[in-house]
């Protein structure tokens, strides 16, 4: 009896052996492939090799327990699990991996540039299959689905060299705008040595006059940057200084 109960159970036992044998290789050769490709190509694509080594492990594992088991229960065991697997959300984690492999083609954005992924905004640390992490202009990570990432807008501000920003200032119609132009003019000139050689250079618009004021927007672009704060208000600084040291005054 007990010999019959031992041999029925066999095929599982060696199944289980199997799966165990496979899913710490698995876990082996994926630290092994990311800590060894982590210098020579970057952490993004360490990590996307690194899973791709332990999914392909997986797939063998199973195969391998198949074959060598032989047992129709096996298989039945293993469908069924993949079903309750999918069942409870499972098929989330498809997603997002589909949606990994989606990111490393398309390139939308690497390892170091300030992007807008999902509603969230920061610099990339770290992209894997499963999920893109940025880290926030307060220090925070967060850690977002690759599949959301995937599913909006995607705003990559480190593309282009510069970023706009912008300034308004209300100018009484009393003052004289022939002499406040030029001291604004002079005062952002040189906002941005590190893009001085570029089509990127400050411009002033002066758009129409309400409530007795003339509105002038003072426009400069910067290099990307997490928190753009700063830059504006030594842009507001700098021109509202100008308007003073000419003489002139900018409505309350």
């Amino acid at each position: 009896m007990w010999e019959n109960l031992l041999n029925s159970l066999r095929p599982y036992l060696n199944a289980l052996l199997i799966g165990v044998g496979g899913f710490v290789l698995a876990f082996i050769l994926s630290q092994i492939t990311r800590r060894l490709l982590a210098r020579p190509m970057g952490e993004g694509w360490s990590k996307f090799l690194a899973s791709l080594v332990a999914l392909v492990v997986a797939i063998w594992t199973i195969k391998l327990i198949l074959d060598s088991t032989g047992a129709a229960g096996v298989f039945v065991v293993l469908v069924t699990a993949l079903t309750g697997a999918f069942a409870i959300g499972s098929e989330r984690y498809a997603s997002d991996f589909v949606a990994g492999i989606n990111l490393f083609i398309a390139r939308s954005y690497a390892v170091g540039d300030f992007v807008s992924l999902a509603g969230y905004e920061g610099k990339v640390v770290a992209i894997s299959l499963m999920t893109t992490t940025l880290e926030s202009i307060y220090g925070d990570w967060i850690y977002i689905r690759n599949s959301d990432a995937m599913g909006g807008t995607i705003v990559n501000y480190s593309i282009q060299p510069g970023h706009l920003i912008s300034i308004k200032l209300p100018l009484p119609i009393t003052q004289d705008l022939n002499i406040a132009l030029p001291a604004l003019e002079k005062a952002i000139k040189d906002f941005s040595p590190d893009l001085s050689n570029t089509a990127y250079q400050p411009t002033i618009v002066v758009e129409g006059a309400e409530e007795g004021c003339v509105i002038i927007e003072v426009r400069a672009y910067v290099t990307e940057r997490a928190d753009y704060g700063p830059e504006k208000t030594r842009l507001f600084l700098l021109a509202t200084n100008a308007i003073t040291n000419a003489g002139l005054q900018l409505a309350p």
